[in-house]
């Protein structure tokens, strides 16, 4: 617990807080902001033996408060071969040998964030890693984490064959002219015969993912996450980090309500994130609801569209409207926040109806429940949530033109056009909620607003940017980051906003982005990240 008083000068102080936006200094006494406002009344409040921290002339504005996270997949995805920058086939079966190589050892051959449109036609095979691994199960998540693909070993170990039955939910990709599993294994059929394998780790092991992470986001300034599939394992990593004084990142947690299809099972799951939500509480380690994942994503054509792909393809959702409905009541009824994984028109809308019919069933209102990602939504869908004050959680990240052609081809240029629509949720009355959904992109909180303030490439400047006109200007980028997120989780009354008797989640960067504009953002370093006035990153 923080005891020591500081007080922070020699920078522009954005504080989130509509009131008072614009400081020049910060007193922190123990764990909570004690004063914002002028430099000299700053310095006679925190007296002479305060720690005098210098931003340099950089900017100190409140911690980020990623509002989409999966806190024990971050830690783990950073020790498997990282294959987003591969450009060819040829890449991922060097980056994965490379990686066999290096951990002799290892069971299994762990690789994450491979691109869909790098394989011929969108398909991995089998094959293909079978050519550089056959001794070994080899284990590759997609970008986007709604599918897997695999090697023969690895179907072996599942014990999948050419007549496993697809999960409900879930598709296990065959050959269309011998059925043939090929090794891809997308949605229900990655979650429920991958992940909870691949879980099964140590406790220890878990403990270091999530310090990994925790470290990770310390470092991207990151004060608070909103975990988005947690498990019960993960969140006994995070209470022992709590008990021992080291977490370094407050944690809102949603826990994850699988696609069983089987209707008491998911309501079973429904009581038992009730009764953890009983016993996690507090602003440093909570369980405010469930997650539940309705549809898939564009790039897999897993997300539910109203219309076909533009390949002819269609995807029916995860969840049907009527398991959806029950699931949804229940937890609302329960007291939990509900948050769904909504990315195609015909999820999102089966998400709004849902909602309103759990709110219209319970007598219920103001649960702040969440659609998250939301990316292709009709605006009649749109304006039902702002009038229903359901909050759009969304992930700029999700949108850099260096990753968005597939997903542009899948759903042609019209629906793309439309796609991204944080101005007009802002319009229709909703919460707008900034997060990256870490590891499926990368956690860098900078760069994440740079695509909120230009929608163009941190990575690729030629790249055009999809609908220009709809970037953000940075003060309001900032706020959704920050205030908002900090809001949509429950936790105004904590953080988000440097204002005095709320917690001292700060961060100092390097240079003033708001003053020299969207482009520093790229330039800019988090020097400093303060949470609850304990400094967990410096630089």
């Amino acid at each position: 617990m923080a005891t020591q008083r500081r007080v922070l000068t020699g920078g522009r102080i954005f504080t989130a807080d509509s009131e008072n936006p614009w400081a020049d200094a910060v007193v922190v006494d123990g764990e909570k902001i004690a004063f914002v406002g002028g430099a000299d009344e700053a310095l006679a409040i925190a007296g002479v033996d305060a720690e005098h921290i210098d931003a340099g002339g950089g900017l100190v504005m409140p911690g980020f408060v990623d509002g989409h996270v999966h806190v024990t997949l971050t830690g783990a995805s950073m020790l498997k071969a990282y294959l987003r920058d591969a450009e060819s086939v040829e890449d991922i079966q060097q980056l994965v040998r490379a990686w066999a190589d290096k951990n002799p050892d290892a069971p299994r051959v762990l690789g994450t964030d491979w691109i869909h449109s790098v394989l011929p036609d969108n398909k991995p095979t089998k094959e293909i890693l079978d050519a550089v691994v056959s001794d070994r199960p080899v284990y590759l998540d997609a970008f986007d984490f709604h599918s897997c693909w695999v090697n023969s070993a690895a179907l072996r170990e599942l014990g999948i064959d050419d007549d496993t039955p697809d999960p409900a939910g879930g598709t296990i990709a065959r050959d269309p002219e011998t059925g043939e599993a090929t090794g891809h294994l997308l949605e229900s059929a990655h979650f429920e015969l991958v992940t909870p394998m691949l879980a099964r780790v140590p406790d220890d092991v878990r403990d270091g993912y999530v310090s990994t992470a925790l470290e990770a986001f310390a470092r991207a300034g990151i004060t608070t996450v909103v975990e988005m599939a947690m498990e019960e394992e993960a969140l006994e990593s995070l209470a022992r980090k709590r008990d021992a004084g080291t977490l370094t990142t407050r944690v809102v947690a949603h826990m994850i309500i699988w696609r069983k299809g089987d209707l008491n099972e998911e309501l079973a799951l429904v009581k038992r994130a009730a009764e953890l939500a009983e016993q996690y509480q507090g602003d440093w380690l909570r369980v405010g609801g469930v997650k539940i994942i309705g549809d898939g994503s564009i790039d897999a054509c897993t997300a539910a569209l109203s219309q076909p792909y533009v390949n002819g393809s269609s995807s029916d959702p995860i969840w049907t409207p009527e398991a959806l409905d029950a699931v949804v009541e229940a937890a609302d009824a329960a007291g939990l926040q509900v948050a769904v994984h909504a990315v195609g028109d015909l999820a999102i809308r089966n998400t709004v109806d849902a909602i309103e019919k759990a709110m219209q069933a319970n007598g219920t209102s103001g649960r702040r429940h969440r659609i998250e990602h939301l990316e292709h939504a009709h605006e009649e869908d749109i304006n039902r949530m702002g009038k229903l004050g359901i909050t759009a959680s969304m992930q700029p990240v999700h949108m850099d033109p260096a990753y968005l052609q597939n997903w542009i081809a899948m759903v042609g240029p019209e629906r793309a056009n439309n796609g991204f629509a944080w101005p007009l949720h802002v319009a229709a009355g909703s919460t707008l909620a900034f997060g990256t959904d870490a590891p499926t992109t990368p956690h860098w909180s900078l760069p994440n607003m740079y695509i909120a303030t230009t929608r163009k490439s941190p990575v690729d400047d030629s790249l055009p940017a999809l609908r220009p006109d709809w970037a953000l200007p940075v003060e309001e980028a900032i706020v959704h980051g920050t205030r908002d997120s900090a809001w949509a989780a429950w936790l105004e009354h904590t953080t988000g906003v440097l204002k005095p008797g709320l917690a001292a989640d700060i961060v100092v960067v390097d240079r003033d982005f708001f003053a020299d504009g969207p482009d520093a953002l790229l330039k800019a370093n988090v020097v400093l990240t303060m949470m609850g006035g304990e400094i967990v990153y410096s630089h």
